[in-house]
């Protein structure tokens, strides 16, 4: 594995296994690696000639304090990527991604509006700023996401789409517990109570899931009974919750699929999960 801190000698060396008829794929993240980043990286061998993982705290898509909390470990991430023969692992300083004078945002303006974006649409445009510079930086054939940040996800196929990125966008299942919770950064940091209360996040998420399929409709009734489900935990909070069509994050649009969302905080965490169904 080869480990590359500046844009330049990244895109020089992807250019180079390209010349030879290299297929490169791209798995973006904030590092700290666990089991959900794991399989992003195995989809990426498994269709790609050539693995590069870019692990960066971006920021910008950080208030100052979180930014300064989020974990790090760059020791066991390097292992991970070892064990999982990264081909390439991104190691750049937000002074080499941010040089002085940086003046310009990548912003999908109407849906980063939606779901809960009103209020962290600042984070969003981050989101698509970093994840644009990564796409020129590195040039992939394919790039990897998990299904675990919905609008994230929506965001980025509709940058790529809008700006004629020859990337095809992968997304990945979100990795599970074996209670159903979805694995995050964040989760590790928990505490065994805080732990097993997040067991209600996933547990609501189904019941609503199994509604729908039953021919359940009214998305305003639905989300009140994920919200009550929630607050019948006492360790948690509930911050934002949806049911809204998956492809418009709309409320009141019935397309293929309906998005089931939640984020909740527990122990002082923000922690977000969400299931997408197939409308009956």
């Amino acid at each position: 594995m080869r480990i590359v801190k500046t844009p330049a000698k990244i895109l020089a060396a992807i250019r180079k296994e390209r010349r030879n008829g290299k297929k490169i794929g791209l798995v973006p993240t904030l590092g700290y690696l666990h089991a959900g980043h794991e399989a992003l990286i195995k989809r990426a061998s498994k269709d790609s000639d050539v693995v590069v993982l870019s692990s960066f705290v971006n920021p910008l898509q950080f208030r100052r304090k979180a930014y300064e909390a989020y974990p790090r470990d760059t020791e066991r991430d390097l292992a991970v990527c070892k064990r999982l023969r990264v081909d390439y692992l991104f190691l750049p300083v937000s002074k080499v991604i941010y040089p002085d004078g940086f003046d310009t945002r990548v912003e999908v303006k109407d849906l980063a509006g939606r779901l809960e974006g009103a209020s962290i649409r600042w984070h969003y445009k981050a989101v698509t700023t970093i994840v644009a510079k990564l796409f020129n930086m590195i040039e992939p054939d394919k790039a990897y996401f998990g299904k675990k940040d919905p609008h994230q996800l929506i965001l980025i196929k509709r940058m790529v789409a809008d700006l004629n990125f020859p990337i095809k966008i992968v997304a990945v299942p979100t990795r599970r517990a074996k209670d159903g919770v979805a694995l995050s950064s964040r989760n590790s940091t928990l505490t065994l109570e805080e732990r097993r209360a997040l067991g209600v996040l996933p547990t609501a998420l189904k019941k609503v899931e199994a509604l729908i399929k039953c021919g359940r409709t009214d998305r305003s009734a639905l989300r009140k009974i994920l919200v009550s489900m929630l607050e019948s935990e006492k360790l948690v909070t509930v911050d934002f919750t949806a049911v809204v069509d998956e492809a418009t994050l709309l409320e009141d649009r019935v397309g293929r699929k309906t998005l089931i969302y939640a984020a909740v905080f527990i122990g002082g965490k923000r922690l977000t999960d969400n299931l997408v169904v197939k409308n009956p």
